[in-house]
């Protein structure tokens, strides 16, 4: 499926953006993107175009955080999450006159998803609304269900009576092995990260 509408890089342009706006959100990138006309006026008009918008500017956001963290010469790390992005310059010791660093995760399983451009060409409408009514189904139902509860645990490999520091435990462990650097599956990883989300909301 084509999606020429869509069909161009933003990281450049989002760059410039953030250096002036330490802090924002989502919405806020697309709006300025539009003003400049990098992002037609009807990138929101319905669900398959939102999708399309929010996952170039994630794949972007993605590629910047990762450019920033490989360049020693850059004072500034990219914090990315569904409400707010925000840069942060990184501490200068007075004593070495080094930056360092606040510690990070080894890998992100979301960016492994927004940096796989295949995602974007394949996820079809129908996905997009299917992925939409579970979310107002949970939304609705309230807090997380036995059930659902359940197959989180079945995903880390986990059941029963089981408590937080071992569900973390587990989540690390299975996380390494099935990272794609250590040759495993990065859709095997993505299922571990939601599984983790979902418990997250339990415990």
């Amino acid at each position: 499926m084509k999606t020429a509408m869509f069909d161009f890089d933003l990281s450049q342009d989002i760059e410039c953006y953030l250096l002036t706006q330490p802090s924002c959100r989502e919405y806020d990138i697309i709006r300025h993107l539009q003003e400049i006309q990098r992002m037609p006026k009807t990138a929101l008009a319905n669900s398959l175009s939102m999708f399309r918008c929010h996952f170039l500017v994630f794949n972007a956001l993605h590629r910047i955080k990762a450019k920033w963290q490989n360049n020693p010469e850059s004072n500034i790390a990219l914090e990315i999450s569904s409400l707010r992005i925000s840069t942060k310059k990184h501490v200068e010791n007075q004593n070495t006159h080094t930056k360092t660093q606040q510690q990070t995760e080894p890998f992100d399983p979301l960016s492994l998803f927004y940096l796989d451009l295949t995602q974007l060409s394949q996820t079809t409408e129908t996905d997009i609304n299917k992925l939409l009514d579970q979310f107002w189904l949970r939304f609705t139902n309230g807090p997380l269900d036995t059930v659902e509860k359940e197959q989180a645990l079945e995903t880390l490999e986990l059941k029963g009576d089981v408590d937080f520091s071992l569900i973390k435990k587990q989540y690390r462990r299975l996380a390494m092995r099935h990272h794609p650097d250590r040759g495993g599956d990065k859709n095997k990883l993505i299922a571990i990260h939601q599984a983790m989300e979902c418990l997250e909301n339990y415990y």
